[in-house]
């Protein structure tokens, strides 16, 4: 049986080069500690004057691509410029997102109700 202090050692996260030919080069994409899931979900429950939910491709970005330290890339207050990059290159970084944290449309819908 684990003990606390084994499981709690246990915090490296998956990571993954991704390939973005329209910008160039390589980004590491990587899971999501529990801490930045929720973080994230709560993120994508955010709706503009309209109801709609706003930037979700462009904020999965923000809280999984990653430096080579595994530290975030991008600042919550880059989400705007993150949602005008091309949508081709945003989704081979959510792709691999998803995969990574276990996210299909189901959870996706699921965290933006909850």
């Amino acid at each position: 049986m684990l003990t606390r202090e084994e499981i709690l050692e246990k915090t490296s996260l998956k990571t993954e080069s991704v390939t973005i030919e329209e910008w160039g080069g390589d980004i590491i994409v990587s899971e999501m500690s529990a801490g930045a899931r929720d973080a994230w979900e709560q993120s994508i429950r955010e709706k503009d004057a309209s109801g709609n939910i706003v930037s979700p491709r462009a904020k999965l970005i923000l809280f999984t691509v990653v430096d080579e330290m595994g530290a975030r890339l991008f600042k919550d207050s880059d989400v705007e410029a993150i949602g005008r990059l091309s949508s081709a290159s945003l989704e081979k970084a959510c792709v691999v997102a998803m995969r990574l944290n276990g996210l299909g449309t189901d959870e996706i819908n699921k965290a933006k109700k909850n």
